[in-house]
């Protein structure tokens, strides 16, 4: 039957129409209420990755097709959950941190639903488990895509860490086993836990011959080669498995392995904690430090695990993850012991998977294997079967989904019967349907055949053949043995300069933009640096203002410092017993001011302003996005009048804005006399005799921050990535609108505004003026937006933005800062002017009394500024 949960036109692709399920599996709402099990659309974020899959799916054991699929897998989820309008979703876990992978954020939020709270919903997801089968059709294990869900809290919330765990089965429920004890005495629990369900003799003898029964699983990497050691001395049989770290979890609950135990992701813990909870089991897990989670010689001894780095402490703490002992209310210890219960709370699980390559763990009610993702040729039809768990009943259910291929197919077996002239155009559309599913060779047979048909104009062979080649080189990059990188990007970058405007031709372009990055990741892993630098150049030519990268090409740079500073911060964190000293944040300056401006000479940065990209990096790392901005806002305004102002003016500003001494306000004034201008803000560090406390107050100043935003409560990195995530959401947000859920959507109408802001100030310090601008200019365009769209108070505050972003414009271009600080004395007029304002923002002008205060002195500043600018230019000419 029709699965009405797929709706093609609202997540609007072209290429999948409809979905199919047996009738036995179809679900039902009934009354009120969030009911995840009962929402026949939690199949299709699953379903649909699976298939889309398929065009990725090669034979040269290539990766690129990997983080290919990884990027259409994050861009569709986003684009499902976003069309979703009955709940609002939250990701708690997701993996592709710890692997530096494309990724859904921790924090991100999905959907249009409001209301007190009753729909909202926690997701955790583990992108492609095995995905290496997908590029080499020699690896066993298979491979699926997972996603969990629970009502809001009820999934374990913490940053893509590694952690240990222990699986076991229903059998061995209550055996005592858990991650803290060594293995053999996890394995003579389990032994003596059936003797004793079997009413046996408990001997040394008796539980030696239960161990050597026992079939483990242990993930296939080095930092388990002692224990692999311990278990086949103990005389159980292992299975190494080389990237099923999830689907395990299934034959554990089937009672046909004994155990699963080592070291792997959280996300994949709490997926499998879902399966223990629903279908029967026992689980432990401890959070661990990365650095022990992968060396086997400290993973063996206890007390490492709390060797956890002050990075990785900030991280945690913004999941009120806390050192043991040092627990306020509401935070936990990280060296918790967590059971599956823990890990999965809810009441109201649903854990779903579809299997896109037959997966050995997964297996159907008959024994069989779960077949992988299948499409029918003739039909145009893609088959997935898809795991359900909820409600402790597992389901494997196969979706029938309907593509455009078979549409095609019939309509130009009809025009071709007709000799109707547009079946040529029927079969370049049939081509890249084929094409979207990986039917390659279906793809250029049909495009060639349209290339044959008779009285077609130049135009159409002219995009037909630019078709053809994509697609071919699309099946090169799939099928045939991988061509050097110089060929592929050669054969992509041809494509687009013939046919710059067509979709092709941006195709092409996005294609080498996506190869060059890879390359540049595969690089990096391999420790090519600069070989890796050279890739992410070329990265950045076919995507200018790309944040992402830039920040890829900064970790290069300026690795061996801030690998230094991590250094030494941990060091000196440890000397104080994991607490912060009162002077912790002076302490972070000192270290990284003297790491920085120790190899400032000595090493090359491609950035405008190298010791701001370091000290967000290392300073600022763990700490909130808006608290970054506004200091990095307060930084530049102490930039510029460090050079522009005079003596008098500079005094008055760093004694009112920061609270210096006046013996050291003439330090200062001295070393600008003698250098004549300070290069970089972080300058102030050669002051001699400058107090370490002032100097905290420069570089580190206290900050108000104005405007809080939807990321607050998560560490998800503000980058173009984000940026794009929150912009797709933004089409959600219009319905939400003709919905009357007005509060919610103008609170993230300025979180997409205010990270492009964050955005445009990071390009101008990587030294993107053209960047920088086109952001601030795309944050103020949202501004304005609010502005139009919205009523009450945040509406004003948006106009004020709009001053403060192109009064920040002025100050970091001069050459154009009259024109920037007139725009910024318009949009403050807008909030003093009587008549405008109530245009604007109606009755709410006698609410407003403080931000017209703060316009009106703005305003009589800028005026003085401008005035001031035309004077000098005046006398200069």
């Amino acid at each position: 039957m029709k699965d009405d949960g797929f709706d093609s036109k609202r997540i609007d692709d072209p290429y999948i129409t409809e979905a199919y399920i047996p009738e036995e599996y179809h679900l039902k709402i009934s009354g009120q209420g969030l009911k995840l099990a009962n929402r026949n659309e939690l199949r299709h974020p699953v379903g649909v990755v699976a298939a889309k899959s398929l065009r990725y799916f090669s034979s040269n054991g290539e990766d690129f097709n990997i983080f290919r699929a990884r990027v259409m897998s994050v861009g569709w989820l986003r684009h499902i959950y976003n069309s979703f309008n009955w709940w609002k979703a939250y990701v708690v876990n997701a993996e592709g941190e710890r692997k530096d992978m494309p990724m859904l954020y921790i924090g991100e939020e999905f959907g249009t639903a409001t209301g007190d709270g009753g729909n909202e919903v926690d997701i955790v997801l583990s992108a492609f488990e095995n995905d290496r089968c997908i590029v080499d059709q020699k690896l066993k294990g298979g491979t699926i895509f997972a996603v969990g869900y629970s009502e809001r809290g009820g999934l374990f919330n913490s940053p893509d860490m590694y952690g240990i765990k222990t699986i076991v089965g229903s059998k061995y429920k209550g055996a005592g086993v858990t991650v803290t004890q060594n293995i053999t005495k996890n394995l003579s629990l389990m032994a003596e836990n059936t003797l004793k369900g079997s009413r046996k003799e408990i001997s040394l003898n008796t539980i030696h011959e239960e161990i050597q029964k026992m079939k483990i699983v242990v993930l296939d990497r080095p930092r388990h080669d002692g224990l692999v050691k311990t278990i086949k001395n103990l005389g159980a049989q292992v299975i190494l498995v080389k990237d099923d770290d999830l689907t395990p979890t299934f034959s554990a609950t089937r009672n046909e392995i004994d155990m699963i135990i080592g070291v792997g992701g959280i996300p994949e813990a709490v997926l499998s904690a879902m399966i223990v909870e629903e279908l029967g089991g026992e689980m432990s897990l401890r959070l661990l430090p990365a650095s022990v989670a992968q060396n086997e010689k400290m993973l063996e001894v206890l007390h490492n695990w709390d060797l956890f780095k002050k990075n990785e402490i900030d991280i945690l703490r913004n999941f009120k993850l806390v050192k043991p002992g040092t627990e306020k209310e509401g935070e936990i210890p990280w060296n918790k012991i967590w059971t599956s219960k823990d890990l999965a709370r809810g009441k109201n699980l649903v854990f779903t998977a579809s299997i896109i390559k037959n997966n050995p763990w997964v297996r159907l009610p008959d024994g069989k294997e779960a077949p992988g993702v299948k499409l029918n040729p003739e039909t145009g039809d893609v088959t997935v079967h898809v795991v359900r768990i909820a409600e402790n009943k597992l389901e494997i259910v196969p979706v029938l989904y309907r593509t455009a291929i078979g549409k095609y197919l019939k309509q130009y077996k009809i025009r071709e019967e007709r000799q109707d002239r547009t079946a040529e155009n029927i079969l370049v559309r049939l081509g890249n349907a084929y094409a979207e599913f990986g039917m390659y060779q279906k793809a250029k047979e049909c495009l060639l055949k349209s290339l044959d048909s008779k009285d077609v104009d130049k135009d159409f062979l002219r995009g037909c053949n630019l078709i053809y080649e994509y697609v071919e080189g699309l099946d090169s990059l799939t099928n045939g043995f991988m061509q050097s990188p110089e060929q592929v990007i050669a054969h992509f970058k041809k494509l687009f300069y013939l046919d710059d405007r067509s979709d092709t031709g941006l195709r092409s372009w996005r294609m080498v933009k996506r190869f060059c990055e890879y390359l540049g990741d595969k690089n990096y892993r391999r420790q090519q640096y600069e070989i890796a630098l050279t890739y992410y150049g070329k990265a950045l030519k076919y995507s200018p203002h790309e944040l992402k990268l830039y920040r890829k090409i900064n970790i290069i740079q300026m690795k061996d410092m801030t690998e230094e500073y991590f250094q030494r911060i941990d060091k000196k964190y440890l000397e104080f017993n994991y607490q912060e000293s009162r002077d912790w944040k002076s302490k972070k300056l000192g270290t990284a001011l003297e790491i920085f401006y120790k190899n400032e000479g000595v090493l090359n940065f491609s950035c405008r302003e190298p010791w701001l990209i370091f000290f967000r990096r290392t300073v600022l790392h763990g700490e909130k996005p808006s608290y970054k901005l506004a200091v990095l806002i307060k930084l530049l305004r102490l930039y510029r009048k460090l050079n522009r102002a005079n003596e008098t003016e500079l005094s008055a500003f760093l004694q009112k804005e920061f609270g210096i001494k006046e013996e050291e306000i003439h330090l200062i004034l001295d070393y600008r006399k003698i250098h004549k201008k300070f290069r970089s803000v972080g300058e102030l560090y050669f002051v001699m005799g400058l107090y370490s406390e002032s100097l905290s107050k420069l570089l580190l100043p206290s900050v108000k921050v104005e405007s809080q935003n939807e990321l607050e409560d998560a560490n998800v990195p503000l980058s173009i990535s984000l940026v794009e995530a929150m912009e797709k959401r933004y089409k959600n947000m219009l319905e939400e609108l003709r919905e009357g859920y007005k509060e919610e959507t103008q609170e993230h109408f300025y979180a997409v505004a205010e990270a492009y802001h964050y955005v445009g100030l990071a390009l101008y310090d990587e030294g993107d003026d053209c960047g920088a601008k086109l952001y601030y200019e795309k944050a103020v365009t949202f501004f304005h937006e609010i502005v139009e769209k919205f009523e009450g108070i945040t509406p004003v505050n948006a106009q004020y933005r709009i001053g403060n972003l192109y009064e920040e414009l002025g100050l970091l271009y001069e050459e154009e800062q009259v024109d920037y600080y007139e725009k910024a004395v318009n949009a403050y007029m807008s909030i003093i002017d009587e008549r405008e304002s109530m245009r604007l923002f109606g009755n709410i002008r006698g609410l407003i009394p403080v931000r017209i205060n703060q316009s009106r002195e703005k305003t009589e500043y800028l005026k003085k500024e401008i005035l001031s600018l035309i004077t000098q230019s005046n006398i200069q000419n």
